[in-house]
């Protein structure tokens, strides 16, 4: 059953009682979220070698996810999270009810992970790109299971040709003859990291590659639409041998992006909104107004066909 959105009263009622706590009190302690199981979240203490603890939550607390760096004390029936720091961020997404859904806290960095099978998806792709630039959130995308094409082949799907000019890396890996984990390993260094993807592409097995001595479990890929079961089914985030964080995420078919409705759907698209200061009209759409930089630059080949459309689907979707 889906959660129950909260109301206007109860958000005030939430930070109302967060405000309320004495973080002064020596019995208080913060800690970074690990895990959320049920009723009880792991906790990594902010005290040096002390291991990780449980904690129960504390009504009218809101939603507690992986990254979040939360304040927690010893109380009558035990450990208690009292509060929650403000975060830079929150990664969101709708899931297959329309609920709004939290995926991570205080993300810095977006690994997006695709592969040769199943193919990739570029309009799920770009609500990624989307919602990270919304988030103010970095992104590597990578491409895994590079060993399935002709070496010859050095971009499969225009990857590298659609986003690199953005500015985006664009990373070829392959578990099986451990193509760019090193690589992969010094990109999350400094980063706390969200690795996410469709089911299939080898998400749980880049994770436990770049983790090897973590235990990450990994499911069979059916015969029918080569696609992975779901294998984690929780978050949960882990330290990276070379330094960094990974929060690795339940694997998701569909991510539609939760829409900033002040913030135009251009402003996700790098290329776009850079050539946006160009138009004539500064409310611009770029679909059909006069002087528009942008569908100059279309007809002149000089942005991606694909990204264009992917950009008028996604804005007429935020103006239903």
């Amino acid at each position: 059953m889906a959660k129950r959105k909260l109301s206007h009263q109860q958000k005030r009622r939430i930070q109302k009682a967060q405000l309320s706590v004495n973080l002064d009190d020596d019995n208080t302690h913060q800690g970074l979220v690990i895990s959320h199981h049920g009723g009880e979240v792991e906790i990594q203490p902010d005290t040096a070698n002390i291991s990780n603890i449980h904690c129960k939550l504390r009504t009218n607390l809101g939603v507690i996810v992986c990254g979040d760096q939360v304040y927690y004390r010893e109380e009558n029936n035990g450990l208690s999270i009292i509060a929650i720091r403000p975060r830079q961020n929150l990664l969101q997404r709708l899931d297959g009810f329309g609920q709004l859904k939290a995926v991570a806290a205080n993300v810095t960095q977006l690994l997006i992970c695709l592969s040769i099978t199943p193919e990739p998806n570029l309009f799920l792709l770009d609500q990624y790109l989307l919602s990270a630039e919304q988030q103010h959130i970095d992104v590597v995308i990578v491409l895994n299971k590079i060993d399935l094409v002709d070496e010859q082949n050095s971009d499969p799907f225009d990857l590298k040709k659609i986003y690199q000019p953005m500015g985006y890396d664009v990373i070829h890996t392959s578990i099986i003859k451990n193509i760019n984990i090193d690589a992969l390993q010094k990109h999350c260094i400094d980063h706390i990291n969200v690795i996410s993807g469709v089911s299939g592409v080898g998400k749980s097995s880049i994770t436990k590659a770049i983790l090897p001595e973590t235990e990450i479990p990994i499911g069979e890929i059916s015969e029918v639409n080569q696609e992975g079961k779901h294998t984690t089914r929780t978050s949960r985030l882990y330290h990276l041998p070379l330094g960094g964080l990974l929060i690795d995420t339940p694997g998701v078919r569909g991510f539609n992006p939760v829409f900033d409705k002040n913030i135009p759907i251009a402003s996700g698209f790098r290329e776009i909104n850079k050539l946006a200061q160009l138009c004539q009209f500064s409310n611009c759409k770029h679909t059909h107004e006069p002087k528009c930089a942008v569908t100059k630059a279309l007809k002149l080949g000089e942005i991606s066909q694909i990204r264009y459309d992917n950009y008028l689907k996604l804005l007429q979707e935020s103006e239903k």
